[in-house]
């Protein structure tokens, strides 16, 4: 049965010193989590004692008990950044969905263990010997789950490969005797989600990914009507990997019978069907989620090596596991070690302050989920669920201070309903990050009012420069957590959540945001 954290961890401050034998230092193997990560206690915690005041405390309350938001379960705590002192609190004990006020948890764990200026890196490794412009041997990718694969932060995912493949005709290669495998061995290859809803796995917000990924985990299809009505239509889609991914059948329609577009993906087939209808003269473009991800990367990777005028003799293939031969001599999982084979190049992606800002501001499912299981690649046994969901428990636990049952994390980005967490776990945790030597990189990633293409881009306005916060939306479930300026200057860090609503999202977060507006005067 594990321990329950003790309650003194709550007002932890945290500094990152040398080991010191009077200080709590967590240990670890090289493997594990930081090992030279330190709390320091201070006495007397305002959080673990009585509120102060400095709040119209009647006019939340009046917010939060008006029917029907009466019938809604809220959490709510708001904290003086500076003294520790509750200006407001309600249920901040009890636990919540999160819905995406998860994705605190995960790029607080990421930004502290790995670093803002952390990279991934895909890795171009040579296998056998190079005479001239041949390899005779194969090239070997390993792959590191590099979110930053897509339009974001390049033109295309595929513009990415092709820099890959460009990169390598620079290099002098014209042809390679064997193949390219994508040793995807150091990730577990499952690509759904644990507790995941089924029907989320359609589209982009469900979309999956794993060690070699581009675009997001998304396919984007053009859709032409047929030139008559009855007649089938035609579909364009990119990436392109495998050729015949896309199965449609969709049929022309007369005008003003409206688009209507289902996506299945075929297991049995790995392709991925479409079903539905499109109007007379019409031209849609729509996105679903790939769902095959790592095949038609490493599919769409060969086409651009190919296309770069550098011949495959034997096509692109995937390294599943470790063991596998991939080169002369070379095995999947030990190629770095292998020596018949030799670094060519490195694609390196941003640091990781622009990728959690890419995740926070936008509040993207995809890329939340590849970085939990790079912790678990990088500090934990595999590149998996359960290893990333480890690492952050114990790092938000055993560190940052937050009481063991205050948190149970199914996944990164919030997607899960079985996701729990208290709004006090959540404050102790933007607490944390404020007194690190990240949060300036940390707050600056989160979404602020008024800011194009972040959540928050329409919501408390006149608040502009002063609330740094990341949303959260799932069915029946709202949140807002993060930093306010007050009127008078003061900080304040805050979670609110709600769960059980019933009601339309956009009721409960004007009432979540009128109570922001009363914590900032």
């Amino acid at each position: 049965m594990e321990a329950r954290t003790q309650s003194k961890f709550m007002c932890a401050r945290s500094t990152h010193v040398q080991n010191t034998d009077s200080q709590r230092v967590l240990s670890r193997a090289s493997r594990g989590v930081s090992s030279l990560v330190v709390i320091t206690l201070s006495a007397g915690c305002a959080l673990l004692g009585g509120t102060s005041g400095g709040i119209d405390r009647d006019a939340a309350d009046t917010i939060l008990d008006a029917p029907p938001l009466d019938q809604v379960h809220f959490g709510v705590l708001a904290v003086e950044l500076r003294t520790g002192h509750i200006l407001y609190s309600r249920n901040a004990h009890q636990k919540f969905v999160p819905a995406s006020n998860q994705k605190i948890l995960v790029t607080a764990t990421a930004i502290s263990l790995l670093g803002p200026n952390y990279r991934y890196g895909t890795e171009v490794w040579a296998t056998g010997s190079v005479m001239g412009s041949l390899l005779d041997g194969d090239l070997v990718i390993l792959a590191s789950g590099d979110p930053s694969m897509s339009d974001r932060y390049w033109e295309s995912g595929e513009a990415t490969l092709a820099a890959i493949a460009d990169s390598l005709y620079q290099k002098g290669l014209r042809d390679v005797a064997g193949s390219v495998f994508v040793d995807v061995s150091a990730w577990d290859s499952t690509t759904v989600g644990p507790t995941w809803e089924v029907e989320d796995l359609r589209f982009t917000h469900g979309a999956t990914g794993g060690a070699f990924a581009i675009d997001e985990g998304e396919i984007s299809v053009i859709i032409r009507a047929g030139p008559a009505v009855g007649s089938p239509a035609t579909l364009e889609w990119s990436p392109v990997g495998t050729p015949d991914y896309v199965r449609a059948r969709i049929t022309t329609v007369p005008p003003d019978s409206g688009l209507q577009v289902r996506p299945s993906y075929l297991p049995e087939t790995r392709l991925l069907e479409l079903t539905g209808q499109i109007e007379l003269y019409k031209t849609d473009t729509l996105m679903f989620a790939l769902r095959d991800p790592v095949r038609q990367a490493t599919a769409a990777l060969g086409t651009a090596i190919e296309r770069a005028g550098i011949k495959l003799q034997s096509g692109a293939h995937i390294a599943w596991s470790e063991g596998y031969r991939v080169g002369r001599g070379c095995l999947s999982g030990s190629v770095r070690e292998c020596p018949n084979a030799g670094l060519v190049l490195t694609l390196e992606s941003p640091p990781l302050s622009d990728l959690i800002a890419g995740i926070l501001k936008p509040s993207q499912n995809w890329m939340t989920e590849q970085l939990i299981r790079t912790l678990g690649a990088e500090l934990g046994e595999k590149g998996s669920w359960s290893e990333g969901v480890r690492i952050m428990t114990e790092f938000l636990t055993e560190v940052v201070g937050v009481d063991s049952l205050d948190i149970s994390p199914r996944d990164g980005s919030g997607l899960s309903a079985y996701n729990l967490v208290t709004p006090r776990a959540l404050v102790r945790i933007l607490q944390y990050l404020s007194s690190d030597q990240n949060s300036g990189a940390y707050r600056s990633a989160m979404a602020s009012p008024g800011e194009e293409d972040s959540t928050l881009e329409e919501r408390l306005l006149g608040l502009e420069g002063r609330v740094f916060a990341k949303t959260g939306t799932i069915s029946n479930v709202n949140s807002l957590s993060g930093y306010l300026t007050r009127d008078d200057g003061s900080e304040v860090v805050f979670s609110i959540l709600s769960n059980g609503s019933g009601l339309p999202s956009g009721q409960v977060r004007a009432a979540i945001d009128d109570l922001v507006r009363i914590l900032a005067r």
